[in-house]
C-alpha cells in the first residue's frame, strides 16, 4: 500500500511539473507572437546568441558529465540506494536542458520586454520634448547588467547606457548625433557619435554607435559604455536627404 501511494504521489508531482513547464511555454509563445507583430521584433534571438547558448550549455553538460564519471568510478560497487548512475546522468541531462531553455527562450523573453518598456517610455518622453524639433534625443538608462550590483564582478563592468531618437519630419532622413555624456557632477565622461541612421518619418530607433554590438539582438544592445554612470548628457544633431 505505501508504495502504491508513493507511485501516485510521484506520477501526481511528474504531472504538475509538467502542467507548469507547458504553461511556461505557451504563455512565453504568445508573449513573442504579441512583440513580434506589435513591436516588429524577432521571434526567436539570433544565430549568434543562440550558438553561445547551446556553446554555454555544452560546457556545462561535458563538466558535469566529467564529475559524474568520477562519482561512478568512486562509487561503483556502492548500493543504488546511495548512488544510482543512471539518475544521475538523468538529473544531469534534465538540468542541462532547463539552462538551454531559459537561455534561449525565457531569458530573451524578460530582454524583450524591457526593451518594450524603454521603447514605450521613449515615445511618450519624445511627444512631451519634442516642441519644434526636428530630431529629439532621448536618455533611457544607464545601468550594469548584474544580478547582484553588490558583486566584486559587477564593480568591474561598465554602465551599458541607452539612448534613442526620434525622427519628427515627415521624410525619411539619414541622422547623425553627437553625445556628450555627464556624471552626476556634470563631469564629462564620454563624448561620442552616432551612426550614420537612415530613419523614417516619425521613427524612434536605438541610438548605435561604433561601440553598439551589431551582433546582438536590437533587445540586448546599448549605445555606449562608460566607467561611471551617466546622470546628463548635452547633444548635437545633423540630418540630410537619404540616398
Amino acid at each position: 500500500m505505501k508504495s502504491s501511494k508513493a507511485g501516485k504521489t510521484e506520477k501526481f508531482r511528474w504531472k504538475i511539473s509538467l502542467a507548469a513547464f507547458i504553461a511556461v511555454v505557451l504563455v512565453s509563445a504568445v508573449l513573442n507572437y504579441y512583440f513580434s507583430n506589435a513591436y516588429q521584433l524577432s521571434f526567436f534571438q539570433n544565430d549568434y546568441e543562440s550558438i553561445a547558448a547551446l556553446i554555454l550549455c555544452a560546457v556545462f553538460l561535458v563538466i558535469v558529465g566529467i564529475i559524474t564519471v568520477i562519482v561512478n568510478i568512486i562509487f561503483k560497487d556502492a548500493p543504488k540506494s546511495f548512488h544510482n548512475p543512471k539518475v544521475a546522468w538523468g538529473v544531469t541531462v534534465v538540468f542541462s536542458a532547463t539552462i538551454l531553455f531559459f537561455t534561449i527562450w525565457v531569458y530573451p523573453l524578460a530582454e524583450k520586454a524591457s526593451y518594450i518598456r524603454k521603447v514605450e517610455k521613449a515615445l511618450v518622453m519624445a511627444e512631451q520634448q519634442q516642441a519644434d524639433e526636428e530630431i529629439t534625443v532621448l536618455f533611457m538608462s544607464s545601468e550594469k547588467e548584474c544580478m547582484r550590483t553588490t558583486s566584486s564582478n559587477c564593480h568591474n563592468q561598465q554602465y551599458q547606457n541607452s539612448f534613442f531618437i526620434k525622427n519628427n519630419l515627415d521624410q525619411q532622413k539619414e541622422v547623425q548625433v553627437q553625445i556628450r555624456a555627464l556624471d552626476s557632477e556634470q563631469k564629462e565622461l564620454k563624448v561620442i557619435e552616432s551612426d550614420v541612421m537612415t530613419m523614417e518619418a516619425g521613427e524612434l530607433k536605438l541610438v548605435e554607435t561604433e561601440e553598439t554590438y551589431g551582433k546582438e539582438s536590437i533587445w540586448k544592445r546599448s549605445s555606449f559604455e562608460t566607467e561611471y554612470r551617466v546622470s546628463a548628457y548635452e547633444s548635437l544633431y545633423r540630418y540630410r536627404e537619404a540616398e
